[in-house]
């Protein structure tokens, strides 16, 4: 019990060294970068033209891991954690591509990801003010989420739905 409680001890106080640290710019959606700010600290001007680039560039790949494309033939470039799970696949008992690693030299020795989803964001909404206003004056956390649910999934199926 004394053990846990130093642990927790200790963990409480990386908390709250850690409390007031946090990322530069922050996240943010293509619509909303904080494009001054930026430009006055960095130098760097954010134009229409540079974002729509970054933002086709991106991809989801799998179930929710992230990636760039870094070619114009959809060479993809992500973290190890993300293809993990392909490169298991792709491995056989005889090469364990995991521990071995892997190097096309050309395209005809790129290896496959036949069932590997990735998906690109070709277009945006902003759909909040139809969805928030859904909810009734007076109501509940729990009766605003009921009330928003079926318009944000009415939305949801009007969405285009693009496959390659």
């Amino acid at each position: 019990m004394k053990r846990i409680c130093i642990i927790l001890a200790a963990i409480a106080g990386v908390a709250s060294a850690l409390e007031g640290v946090r990322a530069d710019e922050g996240m943010w959606t293509f619509d909303n970068v904080p494009r001054a700010l930026i430009k006055q600290k960095y130098g760097f001007e954010i134009t229409d033209q540079w974002l729509e680039h970054v933002r086709l560039a991106s991809a989801r790949v799998g179930a929710g891991g992230s990636g760039s494309f870094v070619s114009p033939d959809g060479l993809l470039f992500t973290n190890q954690h993300v293809g993990r799970g392909q490169v298991t696949k792709l491995s056989t008992p005889q090469r364990d591509l995991v521990k071995e690693g892997f190097y096309a030299p050309t395209r005809q020795d790129e290896l496959k990801c036949p069932d590997l989803e990735v998906n690109i964001l070709l277009s945006y909404e902003d759909v909040t003010t139809r969805v928030l206003g859904a909810v009734k004056a007076g109501a509940t956390d729990a009766e605003a989420n009921g009330q928003r649910r079926p318009r944000w999934r009415r939305l949801s199926k009007r969405a285009p739905q693009r496959r390659a």
